[in-house]
Parts: C-alpha cells; structure tokens; sequence
C-alpha cells in the first residue's frame, strides 16, 4: 500500500497566487482550442479541394485515353485517385460504359463495395453492364470499362452497371 499524501493547506496569497493560475490556464485552453478548431477545418476544406482537383486531372487523362491519344497509368498513384478522395473530394458516381452495347451507366461510388483506399482505375476489372449480362453465367458478364467520375444528387440511386460482391469498410 502507497503511503498517503496529504497536500500542504496553501497561505492567503499562494491560494490566490493557484486560484489566478488555474483560470489562467483555463483562458489559454479555450484559446488554443478555438484556434485549432479553425486551423482544423480550414485544413479539412484545403483536402477537400484537392481531392477533387485530383479527381479532376484523373478524368482529364481519362478523356485522353477515350479519344485515343494516351492510355492510363495503373501503377501511378498520384494520377489514379481512391475511391475515398474521389468521394471526399464530391465525386460521387462513376461512370461506365459497355464495350458491346456502348450503354452509358452510372454506379454509385458509395455503393462500391471495396475499401476506401482502392485506385479508381481497379474496379475496373469488377464492372459489367447488367443488360448484356443478364441470365448468363458469372464468367460470362460483358464487361464495362470507366469513362470517369462525375457529381451526383444526394439521392440518385445507381442504374445499369454493377460491381462485384466485395463489401466496402
């Protein structure tokens, strides 16, 4: 057992000599707590801003490679945006079109099911367009490949291409 401490009853002047340095300290606690705050979420909006400008050099070099001029980079990780900066940044969907039918579908990115930190240009090999493949064996899903990201109302629910069955966490 620790023996007991007992603190030393302070004078009339050592107490308000303690009493001044407690609200002292409690002044400068609220102050840099306010300044935190602020630091905090103006560093959150400068994040959010460039996640999507990320996202958008992504779609640029994504066009490129739909007119023909360039092919993706797989291997680039800082031209191939994750799916949580793509959302972070307020892409919210993804587009894919068929390589049969050329149908242009938009999926969701929040119902992908895969981990936040997965390169965009990965779900590729997971998309298929669902007219094409319906009442055909998993292997035989026609695939869909990735035109870009794109905006989305809060609610739009997503039409036409699927992923596979991996759940995001």
């Amino acid at each position: 057992m620790s023996p007991r401490i007992v603190p030393i009853p302070l004078s009339g002047d050592l107490r308000k000599a303690q009493a001044k340095g407690v609200r002292h300290a409690d002044g400068l606690h609220d102050t840099y707590f306010e300044q935190s705050k602020l630091i905090r979420s103006a560093a959150e909006a400068k994040i959010r801003e460039a996640d999507r400008l990320e996202c958008e050099a992504w779609n640029a070099l994504m066009w490129a490679w739909m007119t023909g001029e360039m092919r993706p980079v797989v291997d680039d990780k800082q031209a191939n945006p994750t799916i949580g900066k793509a959302i972070n940044g307020g892409y919210d969907l993804l587009e894919a079109k068929c390589k049969r039918c050329r149908r242009l579908s938009l999926v969701s990115l929040r119902d992908i099911r895969r981990p936040a930190r997965t390169p965009i240009l990965m779900l590729e090999d997971a998309l298929f367009c669902q007219p094409c493949s319906e009442g055909k064996h998993y292997t035989h899903r026609q695939r869909a490949f990735i035109v870009g990201l794109t905006y989305a109302s809060p609610g739009a629910p997503s039409s036409g291409a699927a992923s596979d069955g991996k759940r995001r966490r």
